[in-house]
């Protein structure tokens, strides 16, 4: 026998339980007395389920927690992310200041302009630098007001 047979007779075998246990609980739900006693119990207590006393405004107690979980976590995950920010900027300028001086000059070497192409893409690095920089800045600024 191979696995798959195996397998095709345990998923023929879990259908055939399955759908007696189906039939069952159909014959409880009907009342019929040669049903289940356990399946006559709970489709007698899902028949006759209590009554719920919500408050009238329980939808909007409701929208009103789950918005200030919302925000408190988003809260905590931005100052998270700022902190994680601040930590891989200080251990990126860490590490240019302490080998930078011979990956330039390296780069100087390998770039087609040699120092002054290094100089022209420190600049546009700069830029780009200094652009997404006032653009958080606007960001925040529109936040606030």
């Amino acid at each position: 026998m191979s696995i798959q047979d195996h397998d095709r007779e345990h998923d023929e075998h879990a259908a055939g339980i399955d759908a007696r246990r189906w039939q069952a609980q159909e014959r409880a739900s009907r009342g019929e007395p040669d049903a289940d006693a356990g399946d006559l119990r709970i489709a007698r207590a899902l028949r006759g389920a209590p009554p719920v006393a919500l408050p009238p405004d329980f939808a909007a107690q409701v929208a009103a927690l789950a918005r200030a979980r919302r925000e408190a976590s988003t809260l905590l995950e931005q100052r998270l992310l700022r902190g994680l920010g601040v930590v891989f900027a200080l251990s990126a300028a860490c590490v240019v200041a302490w080998y930078g001086r011979g990956w330039a000059a390296d780069l100087a070497l390998v770039l087609p302009g040699g120092r002054d192409a290094l100089r022209w893409c420190a600049a546009a690095a700069l830029c780009l630098l200094a652009n997404w920089g006032m653009g958080g800045l606007r960001r925040r600024a529109s936040a606030a007001g």
